[in-house]
């Protein structure tokens, strides 16, 4: 009988609690969270009485979690940014194997000490890249490396933040200062930076970058904006940002996963903006569209512990999430390019902004013998590639049906628990070959930094000085 891993969660949040949380309600074979450490007290109760943890393995802080025994095999660390390093330290040093959440750190010196780390102590240090596990970007790799495109030439890749969601994350929320997580480049694009390193098996030389914070500023609010949308403010029936639209209509979300869908997916998403009464009522029928009528998670899981209509308009009033976007205190770019010289001789772009009408990943790969374009979004996924020669053109449907980041949480965290238990402290099995060793990770976050460093010094830089 196939016996579960023993794991400790440390940060009990919207990844720790509700992606990879839920993950082991669902496979109570693979994976047991035993201890659970999260200074907010609903959220550590709430995940103790879901994975029924006993009030002695419940901690406010990882310290006295990791200053006793070890628990179990693994600790899934998902904490704030800037709170990553001392606990993955202490971790590793204790005897487990560890799977944290990007980014590995905010700085170069403890994404370097992170990587030697747990070189050192022999255990296991993986970095979530869950784009590496989604079935779109797999089929990517899978189509460049059968040689179709020929010799890759040029590369852009976009990563377009929808406006609403940049307004929630990178101006409202937890990401929108540098002193308090990271530069954007870092807190959002590097699964952008690990996933062009992984598609095109190659390292970058050089480069340079642009951006800065341009809409999201004092200057641009409109006339008698207050600080809090409920305030009264003004612009209401018209402000693209004013909070109710976003966290209680929640027309923007629907709208982008209709965007991105077909089919009955699509009609669904649409019947939700347009007429939310009719889901509710056909969700009795078809208790699969309860996903939707009864939603519950990101992003007004954020907003309010328990989200209902009510507990989410008294946490607009005053919290975070109910501030203007014009009057926040965010200094973290919402534009910046990245042009990259690869080792190879392919020159890259990485283009983010967050001004995007529709969420969504979008790649060009110009080759010599063909080309691929591709589009990665909330509802669906595809990609499509025309060889010079024969004129063929071959679409493939990369779609998962609202799953986390395209599959790719589910297939992390079963990677991760297989790695552990079959691999020991050995980072290379092939059942692990998609994971993101620290060691590995090191490259996309020394890049991240390069281009920050770039942006801020208006120059260009040699990786060779990063490494």
């Amino acid at each position: 009988m196939k016996h579960p891993i023993n794991a400790i969660l440390i940060g009990a949040g919207q990844r720790g609690a509700d992606v990879y949380g839920t993950y082991a309600l669902a496979h109570p074979d693979e994976i047991c969270f035993v201890a659970v450490a999260e200074p907010n007290s609903e959220r550590q109760a709430r995940f103790a009485a879901q994975h029924k943890i006993p009030s002695q393995n419940q901690f406010e802080s990882w310290e006295p979690l990791l200053s006793r025994p070890q628990y179990g095999q693994v600790a899934l660390v998902c904490t704030q940014d800037q709170q990553h390093t001392a606990p993955t330290l202490a971790a590793l040093r204790a005897g487990y194997d560890v799977l944290l959440e990007k980014p590995m750190a905010t700085t170069v010196q403890d994404s370097r000490l992170l990587a030697d780390t747990a070189e050192e102590s022999g255990h296991q240090l993986h970095i979530c890249h869950v784009l590496r596990f989604t079935p779109h970007f797999t089929k990517m790799r899978e189509i460049i490396l059968s040689g179709v495109l020929g010799e890759i030439i040029s590369v852009s890749h976009r990563e377009n933040v929808s406006w609403w969601h940049m307004a929630h994350s990178f101006v409202r929320g937890n990401w929108r200062k540098t002193a308090e997580s990271a530069p954007m480049i870092l807190a959002k694009c590097c699964h952008d930076l690990d996933i062009l390193i992984w598609l095109l098996d190659d390292r970058c030389e050089s480069l340079s970058s642009v951006g800065g914070l341009r809409h999201y500023r004092p200057q641009n609010a409109p006339e008698g904006a207050p600080s809090y949308c409920l305030d009264g403010c003004p612009v209401a029936e018209n402000c693209p940002y004013y909070a109710p639209f976003i966290y209680e209509d929640l027309l923007p979300l629907w709208r982008n996963y209709a965007d991105t869908s077909q089919g009955f997916e699509r009609a669904v998403m649409r019947a939700q903006e347009r007429a939310p009464g009719l889901v509710q009522s056909l969700s009795a029928l078809l208790p699969s569209l309860r996903q939707v009528s009864e939603y519950r998670g990101w992003p007004i899981s954020v907003v309010a512990q328990n989200p209902t209509k009510e507990e989410i308009h008294n946490a607009l009033k005053s919290g975070p999430y109910g501030r203007c976007v014009y009057h926040c205190d965010n200094d973290v770019v919402d534009h910046q390019v990245v042009a990259m010289q690869f080792e190879g001789g392919a020159s890259v772009t990485l283009t983010m902004h967050g001004h995007s009408h529709t969420e969504g990943r979008f790649t060009r790969i110009q080759g010599a013998r063909g080309e691929l374009q591709a589009g990665f979004g909330y509802g669906g996924s595809w990609i499509e590639v025309n060889e010079h020669r024969s004129d063929r053109c071959t679409r493939y449907d990369t779609s998962v049906v609202r799953s986390g980041h395209g599959g790719g949480d589910e297939k992390l965290m079963a990677a991760f628990l297989k790695s552990v238990s079959e691999s020991g402290t050995h980072f290379a099995k092939p059942s692990a070959s998609h994971l993101s060793t620290a060691r590995r990770s090191l490259e996309s976050h020394l890049m991240a930094f390069a281009a920050e460093d770039a942006r801020l010094g208006e120059k260009v830089v040699r990786m060779a000085d990063f490494r």
